[in-house]
């Protein structure tokens, strides 16, 4: 895709985004309207079952998602002329109620980080909770107070892409993301370059 493309149909974008956002869309819908099915359910296999689908396609979700911010670190700068899922449900959410969601969950982080030191006894299960706690708590403050999509393409790209999930699970798309966001001032200095000569 080109950045220099008039707006493009969100069909016509890469294969691997729109999987991406339907994985994730399909892995959280699975639980939420199959809930009262599972409360009922007295057979264990199917419960796995559902939830394993739903595991499945967030595992799918994931990889799509990776892909997609390492080869594709752009992406989140272009709006589809038609709209993604992205942006005709998340981007549409309130900026308050979007800042207010994250001041919760940053609260929430913050305050879950500090349960574990508490008897100052630490096990390497908390351990590695503060270190993915501690990851995403500094993330979500990056997110809340300095993110802007232009000026970080490879974030960008990984919310439209996990549909705001990103959010909790940064470390785990940490990679992606280092490789994206060089990859992405790359591409950038290269057509900021043709552009000026």
């Amino acid at each position: 895709m080109n950045l220099q493309d008039p707006a493009k149909l969100f069909r016509e974008f890469p294969l691997s985004v729109r999987i991406a956002q339907r994985c994730w869309i399909t892995a959280l819908a699975i639980p939420l309207f199959s809930f009262k099915v599972l409360a009922k359910m007295k057979i264990p296999w199917v419960v796995q079952t559902i939830l394993g689908a739903a595991g499945i396609f967030a595992l799918v979700g994931f990889l799509a998602t990776c892909w997609v911010v390492a080869r594709y670190p752009y992406i989140g700068m272009v709006d589809a002329a038609d709209g993604d899922l992205y942006s005709k449900y998340i981007e549409k959410i309130s900026m308050f109620l979007k800042k207010f969601l994250g001041l919760l969950l940053a609260i929430g982080l913050g305050l879950s980080l500090f349960a574990p030191m508490r008897d100052g006894n630490i096990t390497g299960a908390e351990l590695l909770w503060l270190s993915y706690g501690g990851c995403t708590l500094v993330f979500v403050l990056f997110v809340l107070l300095r993110y802007n999509r232009f000026d970080h393409p490879a974030v960008a790209t990984l919310l439209r892409c996990s549909m705001g999930l990103g959010i909790l699970l940064f470390p785990l798309f940490l990679p992606a993301i280092i490789i994206g966001s060089s990859r992405a001032k790359r591409l950038l200095s290269q057509a900021q370059e043709e552009l000026t000569s």
